[in-house]
């Protein structure tokens, strides 16, 4: 049964990815706050570095368990893969910046926001883009 644009496997697909990453944002989240907390790093280099680990995860967990992916195309898909997070991790630093810098908001506080935001973008460029390309 389709409502509009999004059908009923849609909604299921999203609920997954959701649900996926959610568990690569656990990853983001717990590297971000002990680079920042207990090696020192500055939270917005933390961040980024705590994005690509959370990246490598959600990328594994939705090729195999949500899109159920079986292109062999790996290093092709992971490209297009990268290329889609890195956008979201452009977005995630501005937010991030933005509301700690300018709004004064703790930096994990800031993630989680930013998280919810970038969240989007990233469900549509990989449904889109990442495992529709390579099927």
């Amino acid at each position: 049964m389709k409502t509009g644009n999004f059908s009923k496997g849609g909604a299921r697909l999203f609920c997954n990815y959701v649900i996926l990453a959610g568990v690569a944002t656990a990853v983001d989240m717990g590297l971000l706050y002990a680079i920042s907390e207990f090696a020192g790093v500055w939270y917005f280099y933390a961040a980024a570095l705590s994005y690509v680990a959370g990246m490598l995860t959600n990328y594994t967990l939705n090729k195999y368990l949500n899109f159920r992916n079986t292109s062999r195309k790996i290093a092709h898909q992971f490209t297009v893969f990268a290329a889609v997070s890195l956008t979201g991790l452009a977005l995630n630093q501005l937010i991030l910046y933005c509301l700690v810098e300018f709004a004064g908001i703790w930096y994990m506080y800031s993630k989680i926001m930013a998280v919810f935001i970038v969240m989007f973008w990233n469900f549509y460029g990989h449904k889109k883009f990442t495992f529709s390309i390579f099927k």
